[in-house]
């Protein structure tokens, strides 16, 4: 299985999932040129994705998904209230899954795992990769999911500090704290240190531009976290990178 890091970041996110010749896209929340663009950078291309599934409908995670979907045939796995709630996709045809009943795609399973967010969530896991963003608490799915994981991308938002005294109203910073918002970069890492020991890989993601910044999330990482892991900063700018699992 190979895993690539598109986008993360609360300006856009894209994550490709390779295993047994399948390609599964998670999220399309950039515009299909600057997935594509991205791509290519890593030797992957629009055009050899199997299917495109979705965590939720905010527009940093489906921005692209109608175009994509309809630009190169590429089916569409979401849930009922993640189409119902999102906007601008035009004319699409989806697949629809249920929390936590896992589903196929060309043979390769895919086990939705319920978040914590503002509208309906989840993340996703496959084989031994799990991703978990945009959710403001640590749900009991994810802390059993997990443990089972040799890689994982995971929120860590926001510094809380940061955030706290930063240029945010106060109605928007409260939202960010609750348990329908973000993780913290504290709390992302209290997550790891007490349940992510057997990971071989830990990506950081979804970092905000104004409350957080790749130093604070890597050095929060680096005093909480004990296992030996390689982590990664996702870029919110670039591409990050492609691993092997």
């Amino acid at each position: 299985m190979e895993v690539s890091v598109i986008a993360s970041g609360s300006n856009g996110n894209c994550c490709l999932v390779e295993k047994k010749g399948v390609s599964i896209l998670i999220d399309a929340g950039k515009s299909g040129r600057e997935l594509e663009k991205r791509m290519n950078s890593l030797g992957r291309s629009l055009e050899n994705v199997d299917a495109l599934v979705l965590t939720h409908a905010h527009s940093d995670h489906v921005r692209g998904a109608g175009v994509v979907h309809r630009r190169y045939d590429i089916p569409i796995y979401s849930t009922r209230d993640t189409i119902e709630h999102s906007r601008n996709l035009g004319k699409i045809e989806v697949k629809y899954f249920s929390l936590n009943k896992s589903f196929g795609i060309k043979g390769i399973q895919v086990k939705p795992v319920k978040t914590s967010h503002a509208v309906p969530s989840s993340g996703f896991v496959i084989d031994k990769f799990g991703l978990f963003t945009d959710t403001g608490m640590v749900t009991t799915e994810m802390k059993k999911s997990i443990p089972k994981l040799k890689m994982v991308l995971l929120e860590s938002n926001h510094d809380v500090d940061m955030l706290v005294n930063g240029p945010y109203p106060y109605p928007l910073k409260q939202h960010i704290l609750s348990d329908h918002g973000h993780l913290s970069n504290f709390d992302a890492c209290t997550l790891l240190e007490s349940k992510g020991r057997n990971l071989d890989y830990i990506f950081l993601g979804h970092l905000s531009g104004h409350n957080n910044t790749p130093k604070v999330a890597a050095k929060t990482f680096e005093s909480m976290v004990k296992a030996k892991s390689e982590y990664f900063v996702c870029s919110r700018e670039n591409a990050t990178g492609s691993w092997r699992i």
